[in-house]
């Protein structure tokens, strides 16, 4: 299902990604998903939280800007060709993958991926028709 996503551009230099994740944690945001990249002095930060308001709110009080968007959030079972077969699903069909990172479940033989895509509801539609499991945040 489609969830909140925080990206967050910081400088690409020692200490600037635990300052993102300690104002989380001080806040009491617990990071579901994240992944970080950089290209020279910069760097990007995408986060899927438990909490995407607070979040937000928490590191623009400290001076970070933060933008919330949109992701799609399915699970795969932990598996050899899983992740390729909700990926061609999208290929078939010309759709592009802006991003995508994996996380952390807590489900024995399940994985979850965040994709950034330009349409989730419409991807998120395919990938129900197909018996692709969309993440719930109650489970």
């Amino acid at each position: 299902m489609s969830v909140p996503e925080l990206s967050v551009q910081i400088r690409n230099a020692p200490g600037q990604l635990v300052q993102v994740t300690t104002i989380l944690a001080e806040a009491g945001v617990n990071v579901q998903g994240v992944t970080a990249s950089s290209a020279g002095k910069t760097g990007w930060v995408h986060m899927v939280v438990d909490k995407a308001k607070l979040a937000e709110e928490a590191l623009q009080e400290c001076g970070i800007s933060v933008e919330t968007g949109e992701a799609l959030a399915i699970m795969m079972p932990d598996e050899p060709g899983a992740l390729d077969c909700a990926l061609r699903l999208l290929s078939d069909r010309r759709i592009n993958v802006d991003y995508i990172y994996t996380c952390l479940t807590g489900s024995k033989g399940k994985g979850m991926a965040i994709l950034g895509v330009q349409s989730p509801g419409k991807v998120e539609k395919i990938f129900r028709e197909n018996g692709i499991e969309l993440w719930n945040e109650a489970t």
